[in-house]
């Protein structure tokens, strides 16, 4: 019974040892010795995506479709997409794997998107 009071002695007379501080709370802090820690940074500039223009199938006549001002065949290439065949009603972009059908008419659109094996 005499040994837990002596090492609980011990123990609290050994803390002065560790030189702790105590948090307090209600201590202001420090304000940050450089003013130049306060300045906001300009945000980084933006990447410029280049913009391609839409792809509007005005008319189909003759096999041939008047895409974005210009009329084009099966096998030619608009926009780095390849004319993969023309119907009276909308005309199949091929992209890669992609195939886009896109409607004839004043604005563009996209009646459907699939993937080709």
């Amino acid at each position: 019974m005499r040994r837990i009071p002596i090492c609980l002695l011990l123990c609290l007379s050994g803390s002065h040892l560790l030189h702790a501080q105590m948090y307090d709370p209600f201590i202001k802090t420090s304000k940050p010795k450089s003013a130049a820690l306060n300045t906001l940074l300009p945000p980084p500039p933006m990447m410029k995506v280049p913009e391609i223009p839409p792809t509007v199938v005005t008319a189909v006549m003759n096999n041939k479709a008047f895409i974005n001002g210009a009329w084009y065949r099966v096998g030619d290439h608009v926009n780095n997409q390849e004319v993969a065949y023309i119907q009276n009603n909308f005309v199949g972009l091929k992209e890669g794997n992609r195939l886009n059908m896109i409607s004839v008419s004043s604005t563009r659109h996209v009646l459907g998107i699939k993937d080709t094996p």
